[in-house]
């Protein structure tokens, strides 16, 4: 049985004037609360109704309280000047960090509105530019009590019965850290918005870099003698660059026909730009990391022969590419030596060292986009809306994708697709196949499996995500049928 309660209460005020017909003046002030708790209990029963373990309870909850405002002020819908302050403490942190304090501001100028734009009011309708400046904190951790050391334990789990039951067991906390506190999220913009041709043609461009600050990181590299996981804690700052794009014509012909496209566009990439991590080793962020990125070999290609391999073995005197697996053959994959060291291997995987490895795509998606088409002519309506990611680097090191993969046989997957793999058996049931896209098949998760610029999938696409074609009935008709 579990139940959950969030209770809310939030108190404010507005005030709003106009001086001299363009004076526009408004401000807001309030105050906020929350608390939420939430409660578990079970208990297992036998199927006659005997009570087996002891029943299992837990109660959590966190306060936020906010104090915030907002003041606005336009001088004849020409220059827009907005600022907010917002303080915010959670009991989720301990105290002296609980409270974190969030400033916001954005100004705007309308181009448009000034009387030495007048003569391009009929072609320019709207030209304002924008700027801003914001910062957000978020609470969010792991756990409600990051900030508190608490022992573990776990009813009728212990490796012993006494008296024909297991025995609850506990054991001592992990290290915690008592300098927990908000992560900050801080936003710069800069924007334009644009209409033209009578509002036919409209738009808005946005640039942003946005830094998340504080970040709880993955824990610090610390030596093994510490004996115990590492504590998690503000360690980490993110930083994002990036721009929002966004353009529309919509208008009528033939007097009867109406027409709209539009056109949306973004992009945005991010870096670590600070993380402790001494040996920059790759396993972890490193500050320069880019969010992402995909450390892998470059392939030259599947050996066609068993010659091809030995000769490709024999240009790397300094261990071939013993490091990955052994018994290299024709169909196996044949590495490139980036770093020109005679053999193929990962170095010491750090940033300075990484041997062989190389940076061979990003996850991230990248230029998002949308194109939104409607019309409508004599009651007939259509719409035609597509999205998609113009950049995106995958790949899928699993069964699903390479097929014998997964340690045994009973960890393979064999789908039409995956009996193209090498062959030089012109014998073979499946037949000769010295060409194939997949190396040999192999039951271990390494040599021929390595993330490697061969099988990189370009995750890009395109879909239709909405079509839609519709037709209204004249009033005409539906009135004499009472719809």
């Amino acid at each position: 049985k579990q139940n959950k309660r969030n209770y809310l209460l939030d108190l404010y005020a507005n005030y709003s004037h106009v001086f001299n017909e363009k004076h526009n003046f408004s401000a807001m002030g309030g105050y906020g609360w929350q608390h939420f708790w939430k409660k578990f209990d079970a208990t297992t029963f036998s199927p006659e109704g005997k009570e087996l373990f002891s029943p299992n309870h837990y109660e959590s909850e966190y306060y936020l309280l906010s104090f915030y405002g907002r003041l606005n002020y336009s001088y004849d819908n020409r220059y827009m000047i907005t600022a907010t302050l917002r303080s915010d403490a959670s009991s989720r942190f301990a105290k002296g960090n609980r409270w974190g304090l969030f400033p916001s501001f954005s100004i705007g100028y309308n181009i448009a509105k000034e009387a030495y734009f007048e003569p391009l009011k009929p072609y320019i309708n709207t030209f304002k530019l924008r700027a801003s400046y914001g910062s957000l904190g978020n609470q969010n951790t792991s756990s409600y009590y990051p900030t508190y050391q608490a022992m573990g334990f776990a009813n009728v789990s212990g490796s012993w019965l006494i008296n024909g039951q297991k025995t609850n067991i506990a054991w001592p906390p992990s290290l915690i850290s008592k300098a927990l506190t908000w992560e900050e999220i801080r936003s710069w913009n800069i924007g334009l918005d644009f209409s033209l041709l009578n509002n036919r043609f409209t738009g808005s461009f946005d640039y942003f870099i946005r830094k998340t600050l504080n970040m709880i990181g993955p824990a610090d590299e610390l030596p093994v003698i510490l004996g115990t996981n590492v504590p998690n804690t503000n360690n980490t700052d993110l930083q994002t660059k990036g721009f929002e794009l966004e353009i529309a014509w919509r208008d009528r012909a033939f007097n009867s026909l109406n027409y709209g496209i539009r056109f949306v566009l973004s992009d945005a990439q991010a870096k670590i730009t600070r993380y402790s991590n001494p040996s920059r080793t790759l396993n972890k962020y490193y500050a320069g990391m880019k969010w992402g990125q995909i450390w892998g070999y470059e392939s030259i290609g599947i050996a066609r022969s068993d010659d091809q391999m030995l000769e490709h073995l024999a240009s790397l005197p300094n261990g071939g590419q013993s490091s990955l697996g052994s018994d290299w053959q024709a169909g196996d994959i044949m590495f490139k030596d980036v770093n020109k060291d005679g053999r193929i291997d990962t170095g010491a995987n750090t940033v300075e060292d990484h041997g062989d490895l190389v940076v061979i795509g990003n996850t991230t998606p990248r230029f998002n986009y949308g194109i939104d088409i409607t019309a409508d002519w004599k009651g007939i309506d259509f719409r035609l809306f597509l999205q998609g990611v113009g950049k995106r680097d995958y790949f899928q090191r699993s069964k699903y994708f390479f097929g014998s993969i997964g340690g045994s046989k009973w960890g393979t997957m064999v789908l039409k697709q995956h009996l193209n793999y090498y062959r030089d058996d012109p014998d073979h049931p499946l037949g000769l196949n010295t060409n194939s896209y997949y190396p040999r098949p192999h039951l271990d998760n390494g040599k021929n499996y390595q993330v490697q610029s061969m099988y990189l999938q370009n995750a890009a696409y395109m879909r239709i995500k909405n079509l839609q074609l519709g037709y209204t009935l004249p009033s005409r008709i539906t009135n004499k049928i009472g719809i």
